[in-house]
């Protein structure tokens, strides 16, 4: 279910609850047309305003956090494929990171990631929120255990600017350097066939989450025959990839070369 299919229910179930039987009753409550509480129950319309919302909250006792935050999320554009993992993301007690080709998002910085998204061809302002939305994402870091693989080349493939990747490497070696977080360097040559796409997962309350990100689609799973599949690719990944000092170093000497660049 998207944002927006999740706010459309939550202010229709509210409305219901609070003992508004129908959409004109409420709208006579809150002194607007009934169209205006159709639409904002019907998710294939915009997100209600933050005044409708705020009076709905008022009217039907509805907790407005979670009605600001459901819109926000709807506004934002987050794909429906990525909510469930956020959700698994943020309520997670081990976390499992592999990327081929770029660094992974927790760990990017914010102008790496404002290159990122102009790469992809977002404006300005799209760029901003999703930067915003992932810097968000960036708390659980610290947190829970959290390990990192990344490809060799992500190291040396500009993104942005020499300026921007000198910074990036900086901070990858400092998220290195806590004890919450383990980062591994998949050398150059290694063939363990996961330069395919990203993989992600998340474990907690007994469940892990899937997040793969291929070149036709990304999709985020529980399925237990993917979960395994998922697993044991890390694993081989975790087999191939240098010891934690040794891949610490290379990413120092990558920064060391981009800044010389700068």
């Amino acid at each position: 279910m998207t944002p927006r299919e999740q706010l459309a229910e939550v202010l229709q179930q509210a409305r219901e609850q609070a003992g508004y039987g129908s959409q004109a009753a409420l709208a006579r409550k809150l002194n607007v047309s009934r169209p205006v509480i159709s639409k904002a129950e019907n998710p294939a319309q915009p997100v209600p305003s933050d005044a409708i919302l705020a009076a709905w909250a008022g009217a039907t006792g509805a907790p407005l956090d979670h009605l600001t935050e459901l819109a926000d999320r709807a506004r934002s554009g987050i794909p429906d494929w990525f909510v469930p993992w956020r959700s698994a993301e943020s309520g997670a007690t081990l976390l499992r990171y592999w990327q081929p080709w770029v660094v992974p998002g927790v760990a990017q910085t914010r102008a790496y990631m404002l290159a990122l998204f102009a790469d992809e061809g977002h404006d300005l302002a799209k760029a901003e929120e999703l930067a915003m939305a992932r810097t968000e994402r960036q708390q659980i870091i610290g947190r829970v255990p959290v390990t990192l693989i990344i490809g060799y080349h992500v190291l040396y493939r500009v993104v942005g600017s020499p300026a921007i990747m000198s910074a990036q490497m900086g901070h990858l070696a400092s998220l290195a350097e806590r004890w919450a977080v383990t980062l591994h360097v998949v050398p150059e040559g290694t063939t363990t066939g996961g330069s395919g796409g990203g993989l992600d997962l998340a474990t907690g309350g007994g469940t892990t989450t899937v997040n793969m990100t291929t070149t036709l689609e990304d999709v985020t799973t529980t399925a237990d025959h993917l979960v395994v599949k998922a697993q044991q690719m890390f694993d081989r990944l975790l087999g191939e990839a240098l010891p934690r000092t040794e891949s610490l170093a290379l990413i120092r000497t990558a920064e060391g070369s981009w800044k010389a660049q700068s």
